[in-house]
């Protein structure tokens, strides 16, 4: 069904004033349609929200605790809730101490996972930062270069930089395509792009049926498929997880286990190191000309980073509405009234 994003955006405010301030509530529910206007319908960001109130209920009596508070670091438990609707706190600190240290980190575990890893980045670009965030992503998804079976998870990882017109913003899995892609041809019987997976020999395939287990563990590629995505990947597996006192793959229980998993989001002061209005005229100029580059073989041509993303935001809040299925309307407007 159709809903207007204003109603939508109404409800998602009601449903977390529940459990957390105004300010904070508004913040959640603006990134969160900011979101999905993005992914959608590939990825569907209302109905994880939805999904992270309804874990906010069912836990109610637990709480986020602070397991380090350092000048430019601060790590947080969540308990087993659901990090989305702190985003707003986050970004607050990391703001403070960014602004003080020229640089800030929040690392965060034990919590209900992430899927859509944007916002935690683009709501720092909101306020003239530098945001990079990365999250675990699971386990039983990546296979080691040179391997036969899965081991890391997805490991996704964001940025945003801002410009004096729309930021710079990506959100990618550490995978050539992400989990839900290879479930889906499963279910489908559609050929999986080349290079993206390999059976449990190791081989190259494009049946994701060889490429998935029955178990869950996907044998995808890391990015580029090579030695390089593989060490990336290595990289973003060890930040969120031992070093924020989470879980390595190697030690989570197999399947998904969200809890077990680890993110990091980090902010860097443009100020601190440089003029912020050069920077982002810098940068700005960059993206115009590569923009102005033409396209191979008579394509459209180069785009930045976000790009389409922000079109899509464009679109969807001048149609002002978006399909939500009616089941997914029906456990908000239940959150929504209590």
């Amino acid at each position: 069904m159709k809903i207007r994003i204003e109603a939508a955006e109404e409800r998602l405010r009601a449903a977390a004033t529940r459990f957390v301030s105004e300010a904070e509530a508004a913040y959640f529910a603006d990134l969160v349609l900011q979101a999905h206007l993005r992914k959608a319908p590939r990825m569907n960001p209302l109905e994880e929200a939805v999904d992270d109130l309804e874990t906010w209920v069912a836990l109610a009596e637990h709480e986020v605790r602070v397991d380090a508070d350092k000048e430019s670091v601060l790590l947080l438990d969540f308990d087993g809730l659901a990090p989305s609707l702190k985003l707003k706190h986050v970004h607050d600190e990391l703001e403070r101490r960014a602004r003080k240290n020229g640089m800030a980190a929040v690392g965060f575990r034990n919590s209900s996972g992430v899927v859509t890893l944007g916002p935690w980045s683009e709501g720092l670009a909101g306020r003239d930062l530098i945001g990079v965030a990365m999250f675990d992503g699971g386990t039983g998804c990546t296979v080691p270069f040179g391997g036969t079976k899965g081991v890391f998870g997805t490991l996704p990882l964001a940025y945003a930089i801002p410009t004096t017109d729309q930021p710079i913003t990506l959100d990618m899995a550490m995978t050539e395509i992400p989990y839900f892609q290879i479930d889906q041809a499963k279910s489908s019987g559609e050929p999986l792009p080349p290079g993206a997976a390999v059976d449990q020999n190791g081989l190259p395939t494009t049946d994701a049926a060889a490429a998935l287990d029955d178990d869950g563990v996907a044998n995808l590629l890391p990015i580029g498929g090579g030695i390089k995505g593989y060490g990336l990947a290595m990289l973003i597996e060890i930040l969120t997880g031992s070093l924020i006192r989470s879980l390595l793959s190697t030690d989570q229980t197999p399947g998904w286990h969200p809890p077990e998993y680890g993110g990091l989001v980090c902010a860097i002061d443009i100020g601190s190191f440089t003029d912020l209005d050069r920077f982002k005229n810098e940068v700005t100029q960059m993206c115009h000309a590569i923009r102005e580059q033409p396209g191979a073989d008579g394509g459209a041509g180069p785009v930045i980073p976000g790009d389409r993303g922000h079109e899509k935001v464009a679109t969807g809040l001048a149609d002002g509405e978006i399909e939500v299925a009616d089941a997914v309307v029906g456990r908000l407007e239940a959150l929504a009234a209590g």
